[in-house]
């Protein structure tokens, strides 16, 4: 919602095109990398964070341990959960 609040913004004020700019430079990077973890990858950091996802259905195998823990712990995807933290005011873990 920020990212497009801000776009919405510099549409009227070219001064927040920056601003916008790096936002959707964080968010398109760990939504790049989430992406590539598929769909069990995103179950495992829903459940990392919400504390439900699980496992996904059949046919479609667990991640990786070793590849979950790579997930969670890219700089991108720290990135973009740090960013989150700060627009909602919460701590995730």
């Amino acid at each position: 919602m920020k990212l497009y609040k801000v776009s919405e913004a510099a549409t009227k004020d070219s001064s927040r095109l920056p601003e916008a700019q790096q936002l959707q430079g964080i968010i398109a990077r760990g939504e790049f990398i989430i992406a590539k973890g598929s769909i069990s990858g995103t179950k495992f950091l829903i459940d990392k964070l919400h504390g439900y996802g699980g496992l996904p259905r059949r046919p479609l195998p667990p991640i990786d341990p070793g590849d979950a823990e790579r997930l969670w712990e890219h700089p991108h995807v720290q990135e973009l959960l740090k960013l989150e933290r700060e627009l909602n005011g919460n701590s995730l873990p």
